[in-house]
Formats: C-alpha cells, sequence, structure tokens
C-alpha cells in the first residue's frame, strides 16, 4: 500500500518537472513572463509615484492650516 502511494508520488512529481521544464524552455512562456514582470514594475512604479506626490501634497496642507492656525491665534 505505501508503495503504491509513494510510485504515484514519484510518477506525479515527474510528470510535473517535466511540465515545468517545457514551460521554462518555451519562448512564448518566457515571453508572457516577462511581460508580466514588466507590467508589475510599471504598477509598481505608479504607485510610489502616486504615494510620493499624495504624501508632499498632505504635507503642504498640514503646513498651511498649521499657517493658519498661528495667525488666528
Amino acid at each position: 500500500m505505501y508503495l503504491k502511494k509513494a510510485a504515484i508520488v514519484a510518477a506525479g512529481s515527474v510528470v510535473v518537472g517535466l511540465i515545468g521544464y517545457a514551460a521554462y524552455k518555451s519562448e512564448t512562456v518566457r515571453g508572457a513572463a516577462k511581460s508580466t514582470i514588466k507590467a508589475g514594475v510599471k504598477a509598481k512604479d505608479w504607485a510610489v509615484d502616486s504615494y510620493q506626490k499624495t504624501t508632499g501634497e498632505f504635507k503642504e496642507i498640514v503646513r498651511d492650516a498649521k499657517a493658519e492656525a498661528e495667525l488666528e491665534a
């Protein structure tokens, strides 16, 4: 019983390994992976830029509010 399960797991591992190797060697899969990575990098850059702009605007709003509070006091 144990030997049968071990053989099934080993065969499954070999099949998954062959599929992974074929996908790795496939130019189509590599091209798709590169495109996905490029899109991820662009999204990250956009998110970082948006965060920095928003942070800068928020700091400016706080600075203006403090200046107005000092004038009113």
